[in-house]
């Protein structure tokens, strides 16, 4: 007698563990109580800024392709994610890439993350479409991140006189405007109304900031951004948050903020969260600690995106996985890089995110993540720690 043997088909399982009752232990516990106190405090970026925010551009947009300097701006502005590499104006404020057209312009690779545009001695229209405004650098040879700012500003500001003069012009239209049938469909027919926003160019420390103010008090970070290709990288004149020249006036920086983007949504889709909530708990736990307070949320997104592995893991292992577990690998590569003083950015490999710390920070650091790897009694000592808030006598 043949026997077949029956393939047995199980279900994805995304939906298989709805079904299923993870083990509930206490450190498990701990860490579930911790996420929340993690979500109590945290300051996310406002939902309703970015809605008004994509309500405005939609009607500047337009407005922001012909200008007196030459600047097209028109591309839609880009989201640079929750967690951004640089220090954002305001933690619950969204900072948006506004994307330039400058011309035939060509970026020099000058060190892991850092990229310089030369320019020629005469001024060109072919070679540099924005003539019209000064944007070289102190040594005449370079364009200039920090003048770019300058230049959106003037853009924008150009774009939000149009915008204004747009509506007095459709006000009194409306005024003296026969009311016909006709002519109330097409009032109540339409998008919903423009917003004209508020520019502002501010200086903190070395670092300049292009915000937009929208009501509600709602305030956007703008930056300006000369985009390669669709694809990445963007290149922004925003500095680091530990930049090697935060001051400098030709270098410009390498960022793949949408792109980072696109794969913690796509991952986050995938594991109800799981990954990211333990990358939430360690940059809560680097915060609180002593010895990891060096590290920065973006260091962390960067160490999650390398542990997730996402071209090959798309269901799967970390569904099947519990809380605790997802914190201690994470925790394992974390410690991986420290051991060789070297955390690369996931796109650029060549530039480690961890040049600027020291030895001693390379030692206490390792210390406290080996105990933390090889003792679940300690994570759990740790992660009841950093929850209860320390009272001061």
């Amino acid at each position: 007698m043949e026997v077949r043997v029956l393939r047995h088909n199980f279900l994805p399982s995304l939906y298989r563990q709805t079904t299923e009752k993870l083990p509930l232990t206490r450190l498990r516990r701990e860490i579930d109580l911790t996420m929340k106190k993690v979500l109590q405090t945290e300051i996310p970026v406002s939902r309703e800024a970015r809605e008004l925010f994509d309500q405005c551009m939609a009607h500047l947009l337009p407005l922001m392709k012909t200008n007196q300097y030459n600047l097209d701006c028109s591309e839609p502005p880009l989201y640079a994610g929750d967690v951004t590499p640089w220090t954002p104006y305001k933690k619950e404020s969204p900072c948006y890439l506004i994307q330039m057209k400058v011309g035939k312009l060509h970026g020099l690779y000058v060190e892991p993350g850092y990229v310089v545009f030369p320019l020629s001695v005469k001024t060109d229209k072919k070679v540099v479409k924005v003539y019209k405004l000064d944007l070289r650098s102190d040594d005449n040879h370079h364009l200039s991140p920090r003048k770019m700012y300058k230049a959106v500003y003037l853009v924008f500001e150009a774009a939000i006189a149009k915008l204004k003069k747009a509506l007095s012009k459709s006000r009194s239209t409306l005024t003296t405007a026969s009311t016909t049938a006709t002519d109330r469909t097409r009032i109540v027919i339409t998008d919903k109304p423009p917003i004209v926003p508020n520019v502002r160019l501010k200086v903190r420390g070395e670092d300049l900031c292009l915000v937009m103010s929208l009501p509600g008090g709602h305030e956007v970070e703008i930056i300006p951004t000369i985009t390669t290709s669709p694809e990445g990288p963007f290149i922004v004149a925003k500095p680091y948050e530990h930049d090697q020249n935060p001051s400098s006036d030709m270098l410009w920086r390498l960022n793949y903020s949408p792109n980072e983007e696109h794969i913690l949504t796509a991952v986050t889709n995938g594991d109800r969260e799981q990954r990211i909530n333990a990358a939430k708990i360690l940059t809560f736990m680097c915060q609180k600690e002593w010895k990891l307070n060096h590290v920065t949320a973006y260091q962390v997104k960067n160490i999650l995106m390398h542990e997730i592995n996402f071209q090959i893991d798309h269901t799967p292992r970390w569904q099947r996985l519990t809380p605790e577990e997802c914190m201690h690998m994470i925790l394992l590569k974390m410690l991986e890089f420290t051991r060789e003083r070297f955390l690369p950015h996931f796109f650029e490999e060549d530039l480690n995110l961890w040049e600027h710390l020291t030895e001693k920070q390379y030692r206490f650091m390792r210390s406290e993540l080996e105990q933390l790897t090889r003792d679940d009694d300690e994570m759990l000592k740790v992660i009841t720690r950093i929850r209860v808030d320390k009272i001061d006598y």
